[in-house]
Formats: structure tokens, sequence, C-alpha cells
């Protein structure tokens, strides 16, 4: 794929999960990237992550899980 077309893909997928479109596994997956790159892609571009409390009892079972 070319760079301008990948960047616009990472554009695209900016933008639609700033605006609460995508949650953040198909933003990711629309950008072509792992999930932490673009986590660190909002991060440089300061885009707020969506973070419910579901989202972090999910995470604290999964933690325990792994224990």
């Amino acid at each position: 794929m070319a760079h301008k077309d990948r960047k616009l893909l990472e554009e695209l997928a900016l933008s639609l999960y700033s605006h609460g479109v995508l949650p953040l596994g198909k933003a990711r997956r629309l950008a072509q990237m792992t999930r932490v790159r673009f986590e660190d892609l909002l991060g440089k571009r300061r885009v707020p992550r969506h973070y419910s409390e579901a989202d972090l009892e999910e995470d604290l079972r999964f933690a325990q899980g792994c224990l």
C-alpha cells in the first residue's frame, strides 16, 4: 500500500475513534497498526482515550487471570 494511502487510513481511523464512531480495536485495524502503535499515535495527537468503567472491569479480570 502506498504511503499516502496508509496516512489517509490513519487519519480516518483517528477521526472516527475521536468522534466515538469506532472503538479502539476497529480503529487500529482500519489504520493497519498494532494496538501499541495506534495508542502511541493517539498520544502524539493528544486524542483522549475512550475508557469506560466496563473497560476497566475487563482489564482487571484479565490481569487477575494472569496472576
